[in-house]
């Protein structure tokens, strides 16, 4: 006589919720991954404009020295004795030239904030005075002299008795989450080619 099956066996069924409960886990750990992946490169890209930010500033000063002409020479502003390492003066959406008191990216005056200002909702500003909640972001930017005696070309700390022909800048920008420190640097070469 022939047995009807009917339904299925218990074995069946835990190992029909074993293949579901993976899928769903796989596809769940996927959708997490890409979130933070998200994240991340969200972060990337405001670290770049930041350091982008960091180098076009240094270009500022030195085109406004050559404005101004007379006496200043193209440098003016972009250091201090044999300090070259600085942070941007931003307030507002005013750019207020370089302090060169932070010597490294973890100084308090580095940190980048988040403009409260009514005048400026939302901006990024930065340096001692300016107005804003603190973010993760931390920049510094570092303006070496680029030195020549006209068979070589350095670039250091100082010239010395080499002629000064322009700055390296290099904006770095550095910044912490769950995952690690990271950070994104833009470095330009700029030249007194006038």
């Amino acid at each position: 006589m022939p047995r009807l099956l009917k339904g299925q066996s218990l074995i069946e069924l835990l190992i029909a919720m074993t293949v579901i409960i993976v899928g769903l886990t796989a596809a769940s750990a996927i959708i997490f991954s890409n979130a933070r992946l998200q994240e991340r490169s969200a972060d990337e890209v405001v670290a770049a404009n930041l350091a982008r930010e960091g180098v076009e500033l240094a270009k500022a000063v030195r085109d406004s020295s050559w404005i101004a002409g007379g006496a200043t020479t193209f440098d003016a502003g972009l250091y201090a004795g044999t300090d070259y390492t600085a942070v941007p003066l931003m307030d507002g959406g005013t750019f207020g030239g370089f302090d060169f008191a932070p010597n490294t990216i973890t100084a308090a005056e580095a940190v980048i904030k988040r403009s409260t200002n009514v005048s400026s909702p939302q901006l990024f500003v930065q340096g001692t005075g300016s107005i804003g909640d603190a973010t993760f972001f931390k920049r510094l930017v570092t303006l070496n002299p680029i030195c020549s005696d006209y068979s070589q070309v350095v670039s250091g700390s100082t010239c010395g008795a080499l002629q000064k022909i322009g700055i390296h800048v290099s904006s770095q920008v550095q910044w912490t989450k769950r995952d690690g420190t990271h950070s994104a640097t833009i470095e330009d070469d700029m030249y007194d080619w006038r």
